[in-house]
């Protein structure tokens, strides 16, 4: 076990550490000024992470310092992480006696905050071969309200082989490393495509991959009267008011809330889009509009998640001047690749960049059908 849980966590962190240090490095800062008392600290990073804590290089008026900070316990499960990581900031804030919040604790308020809606699947449709459209209904949707153009929702499943949720109304993530294992539910998130409120039924579409996930093998047998629980919403689009346009990443799994931003756009906004798909019969349908320009870019066969069709057409794209948004969702190394581009090397602020992991490939760190919202620190 311990061999496989330090072999997760290692690949893990190649994926989500540029991540947190991009986005979160307020955070970071704090943590080391008050766990590691580098009191002066104004910058810091993490270099790595294990079972047992985090190393972080901290630079101070002193200079440059490697520190190591301790969880509350040692991780078990890799799922573990995001609970651990919040943990060291909590425990920095109750240590500080200092008021505020970073980014990392407005994130956890917005987790707090989060419902579960039980609901049932209502109808099922073949879109293409690889790609289903689920509607959903219930009772409890009929107090749903969308937060963004890509809301996303964290759909729990019943545990494999089951066909009964082992969850309610009142489920939260604290819950999930006390259930026995063979009662946790399964899931990923999904983008919103379509919420009908007069009807209180929401559209979710899934890209199908075998077996290869516990969402993707449900959604292959996803039947009219199939439970589901329903965490969320949340969404990771929010365009500053002085953008002027707008660049959309996304490959099969983003390509639904592409469609929702472009449609939420006002008539006449500049919005560039890459599209990536496998071929031309895969193509999701997209918004048109004088001032949108779409580029799909199709893998031919080769696998998803194995090319980087995505990063190199950023890359290629002749940068325009003004006030961009970019806002992507795929694979979580096209993500990054593309994070680190236009971070880096355009110079955006972090402000005008979300740029979310939907999926990992499996030769990464996580399941191929494990949509893992980056945003989730």
């Amino acid at each position: 076990m311990d061999v496989d849980v330090d072999a997760a966590l290692a690949d893990l962190a190649t994926e989500v550490l540029p991540h947190l240090n991009a986005e979160y490095e307020d955070s970071l800062v704090f943590t080391a000024r008050i766990l590691a008392g580098r009191r002066t600290a104004r910058a810091a990073r993490m270099t790595a992470l294990d079972r047992r804590g985090v190393e972080l290089v901290v630079v101070d008026d002193e200079g440059e310092h490697r520190e190591r900070l301790e969880y509350d316990a040692p991780i078990d499960d890799p799922s573990e992480v995001t609970a651990q990581l919040f943990g060291l900031v909590v425990r920095a804030r109750e240590l500080s006696g200092e008021d505020g919040t970073t980014s990392a604790e407005r994130v956890m308020a917005e987790m707090a905050g989060i419902r579960t809606y039980l609901a049932v699947v209502t109808a099922v449709e073949d879109v293409h071969p690889h790609l289903r459209r689920i509607t959903f209904s219930g009772g409890d949707l009929a107090s749903f309200s969308p937060v963004g153009p890509d809301t996303f929702l964290y759909v729990l499943l019943p545990p494999p082989g089951r066909s009964e949720l082992t969850i309610d109304r009142s489920f939260s993530w604290e819950q999930v490393g006390a259930m026995p294992e063979e009662e946790r539910p399964v899931g990923a998130y999904y983008t919103v495509r379509a919420w009908r409120p007069e009807r209180a039924e929401l559209d979710m579409l899934f890209v199908l991959h075998g077996d290869s996930g516990p969402a993707s093998a449900w959604a292959q047998r996803a039947r009219p009267g199939d439970p589901v629980a329903l965490w969320g919403p949340r969404s990771s689009y929010h365009p500053p008011a002085r953008t002027d346009w707008y660049l959309l990443v996304a490959d099969e799994t983003g390509l639904p809330a592409a469609a929702n931003i472009l449609e939420s756009l006002p008539e006449g906004t500049v919005a560039r889009v890459f599209a990536e798909v496998d071929n031309e019969t895969e193509r999701q349908e997209l918004p048109t509009a004088p001032s949108f320009a779409v580029t799909w870019l199709y893998r031919r066969g080769a696998p998803a998640g194995t090319t980087t069709l995505l990063p190199d057409a950023v890359r290629s794209m002749a940068w325009p001047g003004g006030t961009p948004y970019v806002w992507g969702g795929g694979e979580s190394r096209a993500m990054t690749a593309v994070r680190r581009y236009v971070r880096r090397e355009i110079g955006l602020p972090r402000e005008a960049v979300s740029l979310v992991a939907y999926w990992r490939h499996a030769s990464g760190a996580g399941d191929t059908d494990d949509l893992d919202d980056e945003d989730d620190l």
